[in-house]
């Protein structure tokens, strides 16, 4: 019978054991994590570039960035931006709603939001990341004024 309950305790200590290593790697995988260099710089390239009005550097810069994250919502955004200021408001519309699909994963901060001559705005991303998406509901609202100037309800 003691060995039982030896062999008992020893189940139990190891099971242990497995929920606290397993709810340590899950706080691990949880944690935001800054983007790597190359996607940070090719989007605070092509953003400071389309700020300055340099639309095809910019874009083969969000498109380069697309390339190594192809779900990135800086670029995808920005790219919308880009098309709607060139008229292409259906193609916009597209990388928006792409954009919106994976954005709550992405957990940056925009360090810097500005109107670059259409109605959506564009973004840069920060270095800091938070808790919750701060692109997801700019997306959204990025979305939404497009709508309206194509026409479609909310």
């Amino acid at each position: 019978m003691a060995g039982n309950r030896k062999n008992y305790l020893s189940v139990l200590i190891v099971l242990g054991l497995a929920a606290l290593l397993l709810g340590l790697v899950s706080l691990a995988l949880a944690q935001p994590r800054p983007l790597s260099e190359d996607i940070y710089t090719p989007l605070s390239l092509g953003y400071d570039e389309m700020k300055a009005g340099n639309s095809d550097a910019a874009q083969y810069q969000f498109e380069k960035v697309l390339k190594g994250d192809p779900d990135n919502p800086f670029a995808l955004n920005n790219l919308a931006v880009l098309l709607e200021r060139q008229g292409k408001l259906k193609e916009a519309m597209a990388y928006l709603l792409q954009a919106e699909t994976n954005a709550e994963e992405y957990l940056q901060k925009p360090d810097e939001i500005c109107d670059i001559g259409g109605i959506c705005m564009a973004m840069k991303p920060g270095r800091l990341a938070g808790g919750k998406s701060s692109i997801a509901p700019l997306v959204h609202g990025n979305i939404n004024l497009l709508k309206i100037k194509i026409g479609k309800p909310q």
